[in-house]
């Protein structure tokens, strides 16, 4: 009897576990950042974009003294005149000599 009992316990367990929906995994939190663009005399504007590691166009002529990022990511931009300007974490970077912005990326 004791055999049965266990024999039973055993396939009772197996098909509950066959049975049990799968974990899903959560969706992929989608991260927004924040960019301030800052040109000569207070000119300034903002672009909004996600931090996944896609590529994104800069579409403002303003010409480009430092770049701001708020929201914590890492973030690599583009100028029209070849320069390569990083900005890592909250924080304000100089991208040299002032020029428009044209590609950004941020991860």
């Amino acid at each position: 009897m004791k055999v049965f009992t266990i024999s039973t316990a055993i396939a009772l367990m197996a098909s509950l576990a066959a049975a049990a929906p799968a974990a899903t995994q959560p969706e992929a939190r989608q991260v927004l950042i924040t960019i301030a663009f800052i040109g000569a005399a207070d000119g300034v504007f903002y672009q909004t974009e996600l931090a996944d590691g896609s590529s994104f166009g800069v579409y403002n002529p303003l010409s480009i003294s430092h770049i701001q990022v708020l929201g914590g990511a890492t973030c690599t931009f583009t100028g029209i005149d070849g320069s390569v300007t990083t900005v890592t974490g909250d924080s304000t970077v100089d991208v040299g000599r002032p020029q428009t912005q044209i590609q950004g990326t941020c991860g």
